[in-house]
């Protein structure tokens, strides 16, 4: 799974393309919580916008299939497409989730829309077939940890 920063910027910007689109709506819905359809309908736009160039391939042997949300978790579904025996799993994890951490905890404004539009975070799980091998869950707490 080498070239994961190029993977990171393409989920990444996959996203941001729906908050680009909407920041007057994000900073609307996030703002007052009683406004919960506002919330969900920027969600909606986030992941319809990215669904639109799915399946996108991350690298030689990773593709994003599939992003979807439940209860304000934005979910990625990647289909690795190697044996186990081929990957060192736990490294891969651990490379993994520190790129995607570094990446999520970004300063950016539009990262921060983005971690508001998506209050529960967001969960990155990896498949070999219909095998999950890990999965890296970070929320906006993610970033106040050391």
């Amino acid at each position: 799974m080498k070239g994961l920063k190029p993977v990171i910027a393409i989920l990444m910007s996959l996203v941001l393309f729906g908050c680009d689109n909407s920041k007057s709506d994000a900073n609307k819905a996030v703002g007052d919580s009683s406004k919960n359809t506002d919330l969900s309908l920027l969600q909606n736009t986030i992941i319809n916008e990215a669904k639109k160039m799915l399946p996108v391939k991350i690298d030689a042997k990773t593709n994003l299939v599939e992003i979807t949300k439940d209860n304000d978790l934005l979910n990625y579904k990647y289909i690795i497409n190697a044996s186990k025996d081929e990957l060192s799993i736990s490294d891969t994890q651990k490379q993994t989730a520190e790129t995607l951490k570094n990446l999520y905890c970004g300063n950016n404004p539009q990262l921060k829309q983005f971690r508001d539009a998506f209050p529960n975070g967001v969960s990155h799980n990896y498949y070999i077939n219909d095998e999950q091998l890990f999965s890296v869950k970070l929320t906006p707490a993610s970033c106040t940890a050391n």
